[in-house]
């Protein structure tokens, strides 16, 4: 019984690893939609909301700067405290065309594995 579980558990961590990389590019560009921000605040905004996509700090600023050489955010540096530089990112009008993109399919995808769990669910 002990080697099925371990076996469960790998599925579940490979399948988790992949809903949490599409999405973590999704949700990063939703927290930018309005305001622009930092990574660290961003990192806390992500684990006040989301706990499902629980990740290691460093893996927001490799996100951050392979959304930006995809110029779907821009950033610029802020020199308000002199000993600790912020670098803010926005948005670009390329981003916001993405993250429409992102959300209708997320929505989509949502609701149809929604109706088929449900459905699942129903012959038991």
């Amino acid at each position: 019984m002990d080697q099925k579980r371990r076996k469960s558990d790998e599925e579940f961590q490979r399948w988790s690893k992949e809903v949490k990389r599409g999405a973590l590019s999704m949700l990063v560009l939703s927290l930018l939609n309005k305001n622009s921000a930092y990574g660290y605040e961003l990192v806390k905004k992500m684990e006040e909301k989301v706990s499902f996509l629980a990740f290691e700090q460093g893996t927001i600023y490799p996100i951050l700067r392979r959304l930006e050489k995809r110029e779907l955010l821009s950033s610029n540096w802020s020199y308000e405290d002199r000993t600790k530089p912020k670098k803010y990112y926005s948005l670009t009008r390329e981003g916001e065309r993405v993250l429409d993109m992102m959300v209708r399919a997320w929505s989509k995808l949502t609701n149809e594995i929604g109706e088929i769990i449900e459905e699942a669910d129903s012959y038991e």
